[in-house]
């Protein structure tokens, strides 16, 4: 019996503090847990009547970064004096660092608690005992992280081979033990194929995902069952598409260190978190044409920041996807002030009056906005622009529409065939194992039976819509061809097109601009804008602002100007024939009434016609009388510039000024046509006039 054992310890209980690090190490290492049980025995056998076993923490480790309630119940009995030894195999199943162990071995000190391991019995008040103590604590952290740091050299050699690949995507297979390359599945391989091709066609990944939902095309997907991966067809979720994307092995790359760990300390211990993403030039290790990949590096980059462009509010330097709403350069417009993206609204009935401006002082500062205009002008002006440049690709645009089309078919007809060809290899599978059971035995016949139904089912699906994508892809006539032909020849009639989906039309505008930078000159009543080409190249451009009190249904100034002319010499409803016949129409496309023109003339201030006013011109009727000859004579004068003569619109009446009637040309004229004389004429006839 040990004399570092009193009477004092035995009348305490024996604690047996058992642990192993994980759950790994509890199923596999049974032995040692035997050992560590078997620590009751011998605290019996140094005559400790009560023993209690602490085993809560098997499978938690002991090197301070997670929490043990084991550990903790065991600091608290030895601070209420009720342990009088504390049993453990080894110091490193106690802690594996310095401040646990210490920390326990302070308490022992305190409540006079012997350590008892597989060595000796030691007492933490004798100096020599708690040297030998501090050395197998300091040991036991040394030797836990000169292991770790062996494994983590071994593993981070292996991974700069590029023999890392604890899991393989979709789409590939192990080659040897560590290479991977590409499925021999074809219908894996064209599946994988496909959907890159349509997400680069596409501006978004949600679009390529409601494609496959709204087209119901299966897609592979890899699940664990028992312990073993299985490959299952079914509709593609987001997540399982964007894991894709980001994946670099589909770019035939690998990647290592792609997200690290972040420890922080709380309630005084630290806590380490894993699968922070790091930036690309943060990865440990990236080896490229690794192995076969799906798609070239290249590719794999632009939907990565295809993906960048698409975020909203997460991410100021970005577009967005091009969304819902009639207008067109949402997020693509940036405050030239703040630098901030303008937000859109929709006033007017329906939503149909598109507005930008720019929330930036009016949500941090409490200050006005920075600027705001409507969305009319400036988009008309930056689709003509853009028109304009794109306008020599639009005979190629509308061919490589043509190949698209065409190409999307054979895509979607390629899916379903290979889809049919394995339905039918189940079908046939399901088949022979019908035929190979014993017919007598129905409760084996009968489950057979329903397998080779249903896979008969899935076949005839397949058949039928592989049938109905036959019919519906029907070739284009040659009047179609021409006129999508006709169409590329002229964008804008094709812009203008009722049928041109506004989705389009905001792609197209992504596709050639990066951004354009607005401002307001409020003097000069104009809105400058600074067009980002994605070439590199920029454009300046400037449109006029709507004056405070007009909108997109306001008159035109042309009709305004067109009315004060006619205003100094016609009443309001003469005026409202004479616009009609020219064919111009009210801001809101109503044909013109008097009332309609007495409106329009109180809020342009335009004074109205009065017969008591003198006029300073004169119609034809009216300088015909003057000059004592017919209307025929003044149209013919008029024509040919000998009789200076203005129109304010087609249709509308002509306006001689009556100093004009004392020409000399004019009066010659005049006297010879009286005569029944033909009046020659000439330039130098016209020149007298200038």
């Amino acid at each position: 019996m040990n004399d570092k054992i009193t009477e004092s310890h035995r009348d305490r209980a024996a604690y047996i503090y058992i642990r192993q690090s994980t759950l790994q190490q509890v199923q596999q290492n049974v032995e040692s847990n035997r050992r560590q049980y078997a620590l009751r025995e011998r605290a019996a056998t140094l005559g400790f009547n009560s023993v209690v076993v602490v085993d809560e923490d098997l499978g938690i480790s002991g090197a301070g970064t997670q929490q043990r309630p084991g550990f903790s119940r065991l600091l608290a009995a030895v601070c209420n004096g009720e342990v009088g030894a504390v049993f453990a195999l080894e110091a490193s199943r106690l802690a594996r660092n310095n401040r646990d162990w210490h920390h326990l071995i302070d308490l022992c000190v305190l409540t006079r608690t012997l350590v008892v391991d597989a060595d000796g019995i030691y007492d933490p008040r004798l100096l020599n005992d708690r040297l030998l103590l501090g050395l197998k604590g300091t040991m036991s952290e040394f030797e836990l992280g000169l292991l770790r740091q062996r494994a983590q050299e071994a593993y981070r050699q292996k991974a700069l081979r590029g023999e890392v690949m604890t899991r393989v995507p979709v789409g590939f297979i192990r080659k040897g033990c560590v290479g991977i390359e590409m499925t021999p599945d074809l219908q894996v391989q064209q599946a994988i194929r496909d959907f890159f091709l349509r997400l680069q066609g596409s501006c978004s990944l949600r679009q390529v995902l409601l494609w496959y939902h709204q087209e119901k095309i299966l897609f592979p997907v890899a699940r664990m069952r028992d312990g073993y991966e299985s490959l299952e067809w079914r509709l593609p979720n987001y997540q399982q598409l964007l894991r894709m994307v980001k994946n670099p092995a589909y770019a035939g790359a690998f990647a290592w260190g792609r997200s690290a760990a972040r420890t922080r300390v709380v309630d005084g211990r630290p806590l380490k978190t894993q699968g922070h993403r790091l930036e690309m030039d943060q990865w440990q290790v990236l080896l490229k044409d690794h192995h076969p990949g799906y798609i070239k590096w290249e590719d794999y980059q632009s939907n990565l920041s295809k993906l960048v462009s698409n975020r909203t509010k997460s991410h100021q330097a970005s577009t967005g996807a091009a969304r819902g709403g009639s207008a067109l350069l949402a997020g693509l417009l940036r405050c030239a002030r703040c630098g901030h993206k303008l937000h859109v609204g929709y006033r007017g009935r329906g939503g149909r009056a598109p507005r930008y401006w720019c929330m930036t002082g009016n949500r941090e500062q409490g200050a006005p906005s920075c600027l705001c205009f409507g969305a009319l002008r400036v988009e008309k002006a930056i689709v003509e622009t853009v028109l304009d440049a794109c306008q020599p690709l639009g005979v190629e645009a509308s061919l490589r529409v043509l190949e698209e089309s065409h190409e999307e078919c054979n895509q979607k007809r390629k899916a379903l065939e290979l889809a049919l060809e394995k339905a039918r290899y189940e079908a046939g599978r399901a088949r022979r194992q019908y035929d190979a059971a014993d017919p007598e035995n129905r409760l084996v016949t009968a489950e057979l039976e329903s397998r080779w139904n249903a896979a008969l089912i899935q076949v005839a699906e397949l058949e039928g819509r592989l049938d109905a994508q036959g019919h519906s892809e029907q070739p284009l006539t040659a009047s179609q061809k021409e006129r999508l032909t006709t169409l590329g020849a002229d964008l804008h009639t094709l812009w203008s097109e009722a049928s041109t989906p506004v989705e389009l039309k905001k792609r197209v505008l992504r596709a050639v601009l990066n951004e354009v930078i607005v401002d307001i000159d409020h003097e000069s009543g104009q809105i400058e804008m600074k067009i980002h080409w994605a070439g590199g190249v920029h454009t300046l451009l400037r449109v006029r602002k709507n004056q405070p009190g007009k909108n997109g249904n306001a008159t035109g100034s042309d009709v305004v100007e067109f009315v004060r002319e006619l205003a100094t010499g016609w009443s309001d409803g003469y005026i409202a024939s004479m616009l009609n016949r020219s064919g111009m129409l009210t801001g809101k496309g109503n044909s013109w009434n008097e009332t309609r023109v007495k409106n329009l003339r109180r809020e342009n201030d335009i004074p109205v016609f009065s017969k008591a006013q003198p006029r300073t011109w004169k119609t034809m009727s009216e300088a015909g009388s003057l000059l004592g000859v017919s209307n025929c004579v003044i149209r013919t004068m008029v024509r040919h510039k000998i009789l200076p003569a203005r129109q304010a619109a087609k249709g509308a009446p002509w306006m001689i000024d009556a100093k004009d009637l004392e020409l000399p040309a004019v009066r010659t004229y005049a006297k010879q046509a009286k005569t029944g004389k033909s009046a020659p004429f000439d330039n130098n006839t016209q020149l007298l006039n200038l």
